[in-house]
């Protein structure tokens, strides 16, 4: 019997997967997901073949002879995405540690490594079977070498042999070459000729059987066909010299070496890939791998249409242990492993008060519980969810892929989920895989401590965010109007100034022709440059603020951008029934824990402009109500001075002056009295820059420091605070040796750069590391207030309900009668939320718009 050789082509394969699974990263943001699918086609390959011996060939990169030949050469080709290049050298890594050979040889592609190893194989009575997706191959069809031709993905395969090849092309293996050098091939830029297609192409050469004697018999040819062989006639030779495979490549291979299989060093490569169902094969385990696609099985599927089919369904839920829950606008759909249903709108009603009333007698998953709140408010409130994986996600790494097939991979040791056509049933297996992956996720929760996380934090809190975008805040349309017109006026009175300055008309907004009237006809200096010519972005703007048309062009930008952002845009956001805009917030968005809003993002409305709190004054309380807002003083700092336990800041907090006057003397060793206006906004900014790990270039750009005078303020503030020092020391190297850093609630942050070797990444990671627990233990807080207020409104049947959050400032709707009530409750419950070593404070403002607001 003879013996087996498989060559696999590592490039086309590794694309293959790549591009055949959704994205997965490992918990330290490594991409795995081509490497993954590789694996799994090797695992199948040995159960499907048992070959005796595998290679895998790569292309080494240019110049090839073919680029030497043909300079456009495969030119098209767009470059390899970012989070599949560092995968070939996992990929390798892996097969060094699997015993797998690689074939390599500078200079020449994949293909004619193959195409040599494969003769060289014949000769030496192997069976060899060339793995890959490129059609390019079949040329090195034989009686002992056939073609495992990779099909949608990587979950097929089909065998092309002598018979297969006839059967598709009624052509040998050689006239593949022909095929290719009339009819080009786009992928590779091979340009064959012009308007001769695959049809074309198998036509002249059935006739002719080359191109060769095509040329000779040319004159058997009429018209524009024979026109466009003649004119093309040495293009189409070099076609099929560029098509043609060597295989003739001076590289050595000795068939008779067998590489050592590391099986630890294997396994260590797969718990660090996170490969846990992989990981079941190479220890010895004899558990079936799951491969993609074949684990799936269509699941019935009811569309409740009627009386009796909802019967069945109680029956069935009741009968049930486990089932997962999704929720889009139009369908409910509820399933398991044996059975889903799916209930259009007209059942939402009956169905809501079933699992209000028995949701609690089954397990439920879903995947975004605040969407199924916000969805269906009126009906989806008083039932069970025993889990939200995309919270959970969220939890266990806020910084990671957060989809069910990375989850599954990551967390469950399963497979990635299978790409289906059909919805349903594509909703039915994620339903599914929600009951499958729900315990690994607990689980998790518990080894990282984080269970309390997210049962005491986040989940909770997400029925109250629902609530919030339920409710949302009144806008008064009028008044946005009136504003938007105002600065419609203002911005025909600056163009009008400007083009007075400038001398012409021109388009302000073009950063082409701003710039040819800035630096060409007025002459201002050039300060920074793009690829398409002298930069006019905010920061070179605000360096030639001292001329005066510059300032009316900021002035025109700021006032723009308000208009357009913000005065327009919220006017098409507001609710033709309830005259509210609802914003939605995103709990799973930011890496720190920070809630985030979109449409429209109300956490970024300016207010340090007159324009910026005019926008707010449009956001307005109900008739007989007052906005209340309710902000934390300095939070950040003050859980600065809790995690550095600095005496000297501790102390500067508890003496109830101004912290950043304080800093400023301390610092500079003189009176409270003698600081001055310009000092203490040095002390601010390098009091709320420590925080982010601000440099000295960075205090001098905010500052009217020099960079020189801004390091030494910088030594000083250290100097008088150690503690603070000590603390952003500790925690990079807190960073470096666990990967992560927490915050006040253990919430975590992973920074796989912490420890790179390129600058860039690792400085950005251990600016992240000083300041992520610091940033995310006040959101946390923040978190933990909003909880605490919510429920004494609700204890203290109180009308008033909290309407935004926008970071450390809660925004309610309270009645008048209640004012004073709610203000001292949420004064107590905000400060009260946890202990400091220094005291929280919150000022308590109120108006009726959010513009308007006075302490209280």
């Amino acid at each position: 019997m003879s013996r087996s050789l498989f060559l696999i082509d590592g490039n086309s394969l590794l694309n293959r997967a790549y591009y055949a699974l959704p994205p997965l990263t490992t918990i330290n943001g490594e991409p795995t997901n081509a490497v993954y699918g590789f694996s799994m086609m090797l695992f199948r390959l040995l159960d499907d073949y048992q070959p005796d011996k595998i290679m895998v060939a790569f292309d080494v990169g240019k110049p090839t002879f073919r680029h030497q030949a043909y300079e456009e050469y495969k030119a098209h080709r767009t470059g390899m995405p970012d989070d599949l290049r560092p995968q070939v050298g996992i990929l390798k890594e892996v097969l060094d540690a699997w015993g797998i050979e690689r074939l390599e040889l500078a200079g020449y592609e994949a293909d004619d490594i193959i195409g040599t190893v494969a003769k060289k194989g014949e000769s030496l009575g192997y069976q060899v079977y060339i793995v890959t997706g490129d059609r390019d191959a079949f040329q090195l069809i034989s009686e002992q070498t056939k073609i495992l031709l990779t099909k949608r993905g990587i979950k097929e395969v089909e065998v092309i042999d002598l018979k297969a090849l006839y059967d598709l092309y009624e052509l040998e293996p050689k006239q593949i070459i022909d095929l290719k050098g009339l009819m080009g091939d786009t992928s590779d830029n091979i340009p064959g000729v012009p308007g001769v297609g695959e049809k074309t192409a198998l036509k002249l050469l059935k006739k002719h059987n080359s191109i060769e004697q095509l040329y000779q018999q040319i004159d058997q040819e009429k018209g524009k066909l024979k026109e466009r062989l003649i004119e093309n006639h040495d293009q189409a030779l070099l076609s099929k010299e560029l098509a043609t495979i060597d295989c003739n490549v001076p590289i050595e291979v000795d068939f008779d070496a067998a590489l050592e299989y590391k099986q630890e060093e294997l396994v260590k490569l797969f718990q660090r890939l996170e490969f846990k169902s992989l990981l079941e094969r190479i220890t010895g385990d004899q558990l079936e791998l799951q491969l993609v696609g074949e684990e799936h099985t269509s699941i019935p599927i009811t569309q409740v249409t009627s009386a009796d089919q909802f019967a069945e369904f109680k029956e069935a839920f009741l009968a049930s242990n486990a089932l997962g829950l999704e929720v889009t606008e139009e369908l409910i759909t509820i399933g398991g492993q044996q059975q889903t249903w799916v209930f259009p709108c007209e059942y939402h009603l009956e169905l809501s008060q079933f699992l209000a009333d028995h949701s609690g007698k089954v397990k439920l998953y879903c995947n975004d519980y605040k969407l199924m709140l916000r969805l269906f408010y009126e009906t989806l409130q008083d039932w069970t969810v025993d889990l939200d994986i995309g919270l959970a996600a969220y939890v266990l790494n806020p910084g990671g892929n957060s989809d069910l097939s990375s989850l599954s991979v990551h967390y469950g040791g399963l497979s990635p989920l299978v790409e289906l056509d059909d919805p349903l049933q594509a909703s039915a297996q994620r339903c599914w895989r929600m009951v499958e992956l729900a315990p690994f996720l607990k689980e998790q929760m518990k080894v990282d401590d984080l269970w309390h996380l997210y049962t005491e934090l986040e989940f909770p809190l997400a029925k109250i965010l629902a609530h919030m975008e339920h409710t949302g805040i009144l806008v008064n349309q009028e008044r946005l109007a009136d504003l938007s017109s105002e600065m419609e006026e203002s911005l025909t009175r600056l163009t009008e100034e400007i083009y007075e300055i400038a001398g012409e008309e021109f388009n302000i907004n073009s950063p082409k022709q701003l710039g040819v009237i800035l630096f060409e006809k007025l002459g201002l200096p050039v300060i920074k440059r793009t690829k398409t010519g002298p930069s006019t972005d905010a920061e070179v703007l605000d360096q030639l603020s001292y001329h005066p048309v510059v300032n009316k062009i900021l002035e025109y930008r700021q006032i723009n951008k308000l208009k357009s952002t913000y005065a327009d845009a919220l006017a098409e956001l507001i609710n033709p029934n309830t005259k509210r805009i609802h914003t939605t917030y995103n709990q799973t968005v930011t890496a720190t824990g920070r809630l985030s809003s979109t449409n429209p993002n109300l956490q970024n409305i300016p207010v340090r402009t007159k324009e910026g709190k005019r926008i707010r004054g449009t956001f307005e309380a109900a008739p007989g109500c007052q906005l209340l807002t309710a902000d934390y003083s300095q939070i950040e700092l003050r859980v600065l001075a809790h995690f550095s336990q600095d005496e000297g800041l501790i102390s500067a907090f508890n003496s109830g002056r101004d912290i950043h006057t304080q800093t400023a003397a301390e610092v500079l060793g003189i009176p409270l009295d003698q600081v001055t206006p310009e000092e203490r906004n040095q002390a601010k900014a390098i009091n709320f820059g420590i925080v982010y790990g601000i440099s000295s270039f960075g205090l001098a750009r905010g500052t009217n420091l020099s960079q020189a005078k801004a390091q030494e303020y910088i030594d000083l503030y250290f100097r008088r605070y150690p503690g603070v020092k000590a603390y952003m020391d500790n925690i990079i190297k807190q960073a470096k040796e666990l990967g992560y850093v927490t915050t006040l609630l253990k919430r975590r942050r992973y920074l796989p750069d912490i420890n790179s070797k390129n600058y860039m990444r690792r400085n950005f990671a251990q600016r992240m590391a000083m300041n992520t627990p610091i940033q995310g233990s006040a959101a946390d807080i923040i978190k933990l207030a909003m909880l605490k207020v919510e429920k004494s409104l609700r204890d203290n049947n109180l009308q008033a309900r909290l309407l935004l959050q926008v970071h450390d400032e809660l925004v309610l709707e309270v009645p008048n009668e209640e004012l004073e009530q709610v203000a001292k409750i949420v004064k107590a419950d905000m400060e009260g939320i946890i202990d400091l070593l220094v005291k929280l404070e919150v000022d308590i403002n109120v108006g009726e718009n959010w513009e308007a607001v006075k302490p209280l």
